[in-house]
Formats: structure tokens, sequence, C-alpha cells
């Protein structure tokens, strides 16, 4: 089972995964290895149209909110169907 809170890629991943919602190309997985000026510039050229005007920090911003939902969500719904059983 995963372990929301101590597995630090699990986020990591989400960000890559999530990724693919607001650009062109989603990052790659080694993208977690990355540092943030090549993340930043990737995203600057992969924004999805509606968002390729955004400064390149929000739009990491908006990724990372959605991964932070999506990683809470996801432990919330291992608590739940572990705890019923």
């Amino acid at each position: 089972m995963i372990n929301f809170d101590h597995d630090p890629t699990t986020t990591d991943r989400l960000f890559c995964s999530m990724s693919a919602h607001f650009l062109t190309e989603q990052l790659p997985d080694e993208a977690i290895d990355w540092t943030e000026d090549r993340v930043e510039k990737f995203v600057e050229d992969h924004a999805w149209e509606p968002l390729e005007y955004h400064d390149p920090k929000d739009v990491m911003e908006m990724i990372e909110a959605a991964a932070r939902h999506a990683h809470e969500f996801f432990k919330q719904e291992v608590l739940r169907l572990t705890c019923n059983e």
C-alpha cells in the first residue's frame, strides 16, 4: 500500500501527472530530478493555450495545487477503504 505521508516521490509523480491538465505535453517522470529552472522552462515551452501568457511559476502553482488535491483525495480514499475492511 502507498504510504502517502512518507513516500516523497508520490507528490512529485502526481505533479508530473497533473501537469498534463495544464500543459500540451506532460512533464516526464525524470522531471522529478530536474532543477526548478528546468521545470519552469518546460512549463513555459509547453503551456496549454489558455495559460500561455501566464507566468510559468503561476502555472506551476496550479499544477502543484492539483497534485496536492489528488494526494489528499487518494490518502483519504485509502484510509476509508482500509478502515471499512
